[in-house]
C-alpha cells in the first residue's frame, strides 16, 4: 500500500517508468551490428550468399559473418570477391609495412598477393604488376592477377595491354566480379577506337547483369556511336526497372536521367 501524499517527504519523487522497456541497451548495440554486417556484406559481396544470410538468418546470420569475414573486416583487408577496407583497419601504409614484414619471413602466394593489391589501392602500379605478375607465373589460371594486371596497365594508360589482360579473363569467365571484368573490356576496348567491338560487348553484358552500372555505359556509348534511339530505350527501361537499386547505383539512375534528357 503506497503512503498518501500528505505523508511523503518532500524529497520524494514517484517511480519513473521507461516509456519503451524493451529498447535494451543490448538491443540497440545488436541493431546497429547487424546494420553493420548487412552493410559490409553487401559492400564486399553485392547481392550474394553473405547478405541474404544476414537478413533472413536473425539472430545468428551477423555473428556468423563476422566470424568468417573477421580478418577481413577489422584489419581493412580486401576479399577476393571484390570487397572494400574493413571500418576499424589499420592505415594503408601500416598494412603494407606489416605485410612486407611477413613477406621477409614466409613469402606465400597468399601474402604476394594480398601485399600486390595493398600496393595498388595505394596506386604503387609497378609494385603492384611486379608482384601480380609473380603470382600470374606461378598460377596461370589466376583470375584474380589477370584482373589486376589489367588494371594496373590501365592505370598507367597502357590500354593495349590492359585490353589483353581483360580479354583473357573475359574468355575465362565473364561473370568475375559480376561482370565488372567485362565491363571494364568493352570500356578499354572503346578506348582503343573498336566502338564497334565495345557495343557488341556491351549489349549481352547488359542482359546478363541488368544494373544501372551497365545499362548506362551502354546507352552512353549508344549515344556517342549516334544511335540515339537505341540509347533511349535503354535508358527508359533502367530508370522504369530500378526505382529499389541500391545506393551505390543511384549516381548512374542520376547521370542516366541526365543523358535521356540530352536526348530529348
Amino acid at each position: 500500500m503506497e503512503p498518501r501524499a500528505e505523508e511523503l517527504p518532500p524529497e520524494y519523487e514517484a517511480p519513473r517508468h521507461h516509456a519503451f522497456p524493451w529498447l535494451s541497451v543490448g538491443s540497440i548495440v545488436y541493431t546497429i551490428f547487424w546494420v553493420w554486417m548487412l552493410y559490409d556484406s553487401y559492400r564486399r559481396y553485392g547481392a550474394s550468399f553473405w547478405p541474404f544470410l544476414i537478413f533472413f538468418f536473425q539472430p545468428l546470420g551477423a555473428v556468423i559473418y563476422f566470424v568468417a569475414n573477421a580478418r577481413t573486416i577489422l584489419h581493412g583487408l580486401s576479399p577476393g570477391s571484390g570487397g572494400g577496407p574493413g571500418l576499424f583497419g589499420l592505415g594503408l601504409k601500416a598494412k603494407i609495412r606489416k605485410t612486407e614484414q611477413q613477406m621477409l619471413v614466409s613469402e606465400t602466394e597468399a601474402l604476394r598477393a594480398e601485399l600486390a593489391e595493398l600496393y595498388y589501392q595505394d596506386k604503387r602500379y609497378e609494385d603492384a604488376e611486379r608482384l601480380f605478375q609473380k603470382v600470374l607465373e606461378n598460377d596461370p589460371e589466376s583470375q584474380e592477377a589477370l584482373y589486376y594486371l589489367a588494371l594496373c596497365k590501365l592505370e598507367r594508360q597502357d590500354f593495349k595491354s590492359g585490353c589483353a589482360y581483360l580479354q583473357k579473363l573475359v574468355d575465362k569467365n565473364r561473370k568475375y566480379r559480376f561482370g565488372t571484368a567485362w565491363l571494364r573490356y568493352a570500356e578499354t576496348l572503346d578506348k582503343l577506337g573498336r566502338r564497334e567491338e565495345a557495343l557488341a560487348e556491351l549489349r549481352p553484358l547488359s542482359r546478363a547483369f541488368p544494373r544501372p552500372l551497365t545499362e548506362f555505359a551502354y546507352a552512353k556509348m549508344l549515344a556517342e556511336a549516334g544511335q540515339k534511339d537505341k540509347a533511349r530505350e535503354t535508358l527508359e527501361y533502367m530508370l522504369s526497372t530500378s526505382s529499389e537499386a541500391p545506393a551505390e547505383d543511384r549516381t548512374w539512375l542520376r547521370q542516366g536521367q541526365t543523358l535521356l534528357r540530352s536526348l530529348s
